[in-house]
């Protein structure tokens, strides 16, 4: 069952906005997820809500879709492709290449919240123990969340002082 939500633990992210996937415009040439995308809403004094997933080799990435061809013109999946393949690769035709989840750590270094969203994949476990290990030499303020409850009882489990929110949508099709 869920827990009270802690004020203390909440408040970072309360009357704030929050740059969806960072504060992107492709008209300025700053597509989402991207280090450029972070440093504007941290810029604009956003917070940045971002997404998280595995490479084959089991890095932990900053990038939305399960697959590369809406944003990199691949057709393929993140999780198929190394980080060294993915490094080659760029955002809607920019200069921004995926970043590690450590590099938008970095850029971010605590100015403003973040939520980070993990995104279900075929090592969800992997990705939550990465994530977990990541975020705990972070100091910034974070909170996670996820459509995968799987991944949020995890996080209630294994690290249940973190905040954490489980995400849903309505039903496809009504």
């Amino acid at each position: 069952a869920p827990a009270r939500v802690d004020e203390e633990a909440y408040a970072p992210f309360q009357n704030r906005n929050i740059a969806h996937r960072g504060l992107h415009c492709i008209e300025k040439g700053i597509p989402e997820n991207s280090l450029a995308a972070f440093n504007a809403a941290c810029e604009a004094g956003y917070g940045s809500e971002l997404d998280v997933q595995l490479t084959k080799d089991g890095q932990v990435v900053v990038f939305h879709d399960d697959t590369l061809k809406r944003i990199c013109g691949i057709d393929a999946r993140v999780d198929a492709k190394t980080l060294e393949e993915l490094e080659e690769l760029r955002l809607l035709g920019t200069e921004q290449g995926i970043p590690l989840f450590t590099e938008v750590l970095a850029a971010v270094g605590g100015r403003t919240p973040l939520i980070v969203e993990l995104k279900t994949g075929p090592n969800n476990e992997e990705l939550c123990e990465k994530t977990y290990e990541i975020l705990a030499g972070y100091e910034g303020e974070y909170c996670i969340e996820s459509f995968d409850p799987r991944i949020v009882r995890w996080f209630r489990k294994n690290a249940p002082d973190i905040l954490r929110g489980q995400l849903s949508c309505g039903p496809e099709g009504f």
